[in-house]
């Protein structure tokens, strides 16, 4: 007997090994009935069963488009079961399979090791599907969560902005109240960059990207006025700017905005007070913006995946262990960089500093 043929003469004890272990992984505040536990467990099965039986056959797909591997992710998730749960559930099954097949009366047949490896590869392939539409759907939800807090932000924060405004501005305020509004304003500014970054983050995470208007800039406005704002905010830092050749082209100026203003801010804050310098030449074609500072250098093993917020390991680095967390700063600004059909990229070492090398091409698409 064909394994394909062993499955589906014993889909139900099969069946009661699957629901049997989906019962000892369900939440305690949920019960679910037996329909639950076996969810999507026949359908699985049956279709492994066609696979090994028929190796060329059409997948089985529901109207949407889903294998049963990939709405199994979705109920699961819904109930509340765990990615770990989940995979346990497969490791289960192929056990439950194989171990039932080692019980038959064996034969011998060339067939048997040949079943076996492709049973294991159809697994592998439904916990591949199962595992990648769970992760999918939990990086949604957090994106959602992510976005809907950052909205929910916008009013208390608007409200602390007009209170620290008054202060700042009152007649009949003394000195300390007006330093302590003009803390709170300075502090209110920077959690309302931190919002929109954390918005724009989910954004370009959903597929959309980082929404540009195009129009005509001259970089060399953009950059004096935001060195100016990090002048006032920042008196203690040193900061040099310089600005050669033509630096006039097609682009959003308030993004462009953005990415001098975090990666000024990022090397302010990492630069172990030497000084910054911001070099913004015109090209050819092209822009170029260099920020460089003379700090601690980026760890090579942390450098590679610098603008990935979700994949940076600062845990794993001493560069970051007294210092705060870059956030999505480097995020956002490869993103908008991205967006300007321009390349980011960064040097760091301890003989050169290091160095964040922006190229935008003067019209970008």
């Amino acid at each position: 007997m064909r394994l394909a043929e062993f499955i589906l003469i014993n889909m139900e004890p099969i069946l009661q090994r699957w629901e049997d272990f989906a019962r000892n992984l369900q939440s305690s505040y949920r019960l679910m009935d037996v329909l639950e536990l076996r969810d999507h467990a026949k359908e699985i099965l049956e279709e492994i069963a066609a696979e090994l039986a028929y190796p060329d056959h059409e997948r089985k797909l529901d109207l949407q488009g889903n294998t049963p591997a990939e709405v199994h992710a979705d109920t699961r998730a819904v109930s509340g079961f765990t990615v770990d749960q989940l995979l346990s559930e497969f490791r289960a099954l192929r056990a439950s399979v194989l171990n039932l097949w080692s019980q038959r009366k064996k034969t011998a047949t060339w067939f048997e090791v040949e079943d076996m490896s492709r049973f294991n590869a159809a697994i592998d392939r439904a916990l591949a599907e199962s595992v990648a539409r769970y992760t999918e759907a939990q990086r949604q939800s957090q994106d959602i969560f992510l976005g809907i807090i950052g909205h929910d932000l916008r009013t208390p924060l608007s409200a602390i902005n007009i209170g620290a405004t008054y202060l700042m501005r009152s007649e009949d305020a003394d000195a300390k109240l007006i330093q302590l509004g003009s803390r709170m304003f300075t502090s209110a500014v920077r959690m309302q960059e931190i919002i929109d970054n954390l918005l724009d983050f989910v954004r370009s995470r959903s597929g959309g990207g980082i929404p540009i208007l195009l129009d005509a800039v001259d970089l060399r406005v953009v950059s004096e006025h935001i060195v100016d704002e990090f002048q006032v905010s920042s008196p203690g830092a040193v900061i040099r700017a310089e600005v050669t050749g033509d630096v006039r082209g097609r682009w959003d100026g308030a993004r462009i905005g953005q990415v001098y203003q975090n990666l000024i801010g990022n090397a302010i804050q990492y630069g172990a007070n030497t000084p910054v310098s911001v070099v913004t030449c015109g090209n050819d074609g092209e822009v170029v913006i260099t920020v460089h500072n003379d700090g601690p250098p980026i760890p090579p093993a942390m450098q590679k995946n610098i603008f990935d917020p979700t994949r940076r390991g600062l845990s794993i680095s001493t560069y970051s262990s007294n210092r705060k967390n870059m956030g999505l700063g480097l995020y956002i600004v490869r993103e908008v960089v991205k967006s300007h059909s321009g390349t980011i990229e960064v040097s760091s070492n301890e003989k050169t500093g290091t160095t964040f090398t922006v190229r935008l091409p003067r019209l970008a698409e």
